[in-house]
């Protein structure tokens, strides 16, 4: 009888290091297969990682190319050169989009030229009238925008009429801040300015507050208008026909105006000696003035306009499986200079 029990307790015993045995081993082999994952991941993201920095050298040697590439080379030329098509397009103004398999993985590639926006640090008050006008904001609200914008960039601590300063205004708010007295780093950055509502930043209902029948709505805000980059021109040959209200901030063009620029460059180009090619774009403000200057109501429309871009934003995402990794950038480059503006990349 006993020998039975103790046989028995032995078996349970058995049985018990058996079943504690498998579940290490379970164990052991569950995490030997998460940490595969975490390697295979790690491997796949810096893998990714080094394809978007593959994308910006990429992007570096499209906007070398699109210097010296004219539209004129031979259809056979044009063929053999897989660089060519994208180079052009940003030669002639356009946005490109390039994805390229590389390795194990493949590299998508967006290159926007930056001056089809206005910027922000260079506007002065007639600037501002026009783009409030662009966006149907009622004329009592431009003082006080118009005014706090100064307060906000100029260095001094003197507020305008209808303006604000630190000690006035910012720092009597809760949580308090100071004005910046410098360039705007964002444009998002004017939510903090008196007056910026959201809804003149991004559209919606200015006065929710008031009676339905009183609220004014802005369909399309400011900040689409906008960048902090570039020398304040804006490139011609770049505005496309969803963000054609840039061009109506410009002194002089009203809204036929603007599809009358963007119809005349679609159209043709004229080559200056009467004849037109298939090629639309302008190749320099005083072409742009003789085709299309007797459509404006103003010709200090020169001095605001450019047919070419060097400020660029480009966006490059390496992939490997579905592994991404992105980098944002914003870069100066005019042939000789390379110089990175701003660069970001995802956490």
């Amino acid at each position: 009888m006993n020998s039975r029990r103790a046989g028995g307790s032995a078996l349970i015993l058995v049985l018990w290091v058996i079943a504690m045995l498998s579940l290490l081993v379970v164990s052991f082999a569950f995490d030997a297969f998460l940490e595969g994952k975490v390697v295979s991941f790690a491997r796949k993201r810096r893998k990714a990682e080094a394809l978007a920095l593959s994308g910006m050298q990429i992007a570096r040697m499209l906007l070398d190319k699109q210097l010296s590439v004219s539209g004129s080379e031979s259809d056979d030329t044009a063929a053999d050169d897989r660089w060519h098509a994208p180079a052009l397009a940003l030669k002639r103004g356009g946005s490109i989009t390039v994805e390229e398999p590389l390795g194990e993985g493949r590299i998508r590639l967006d290159i926007e030229p930056e001056q089809v926006w206005r910027n922000l640090n260079k506007l002065v008050e007639e600037d501002w009238e026009r783009i409030f006008q662009v966006i149907g904001l009622p004329e009592d609200f431009w003082p006080e925008l118009i005014d706090s914008y100064f307060d906000w960039i100029d260095p001094d601590n003197i507020p305008r009429q209808d303006g604000a300063e630190s000690a006035d205004y910012y720092e009597g708010l809760d949580p308090p801040y100071q004005a910046r007295n410098a360039p705007f780093d964002t444009v998002r950055e004017l939510r903090l300015v008196k007056g910026f509502k959201e809804a003149i930043l991004s559209g919606g209902i200015l006065n929710p507050e008031d009676p339905v029948e009183r609220q004014i709505v802005i369909t399309n805000g400011i900040q689409h208008l906008l960048t902090t980059f570039g020398d304040g021109t804006v490139n011609v040959n770049a505005v496309r026909r969803d963000n054609r209200d840039v061009l109506m901030t410009l002194p002089g063009v009203t809204e036929l105006g603007a599809d009358a620029i963007i119809e005349e460059r679609e159209r043709s180009t004229y080559d200056g000696a009467g004849d037109y090619a298939e090629d639309g774009a302008f190749r320099s403000v005083d072409e742009f003035m003789l085709r299309v200057g007797n459509l404006l109501d103003d010709s200090t429309i020169r001095s605001f306009v450019t047919t070419r871009s060097e400020v660029f934003r480009i966006t490059s995402v390496g992939q490997v499986d579905r592994v991404t990794r992105r980098i944002w950038a914003v870069v100066f480059f005019n042939g000789n200079v390379w110089r990175v503006l701003r660069w970001r990349e995802e956490p």
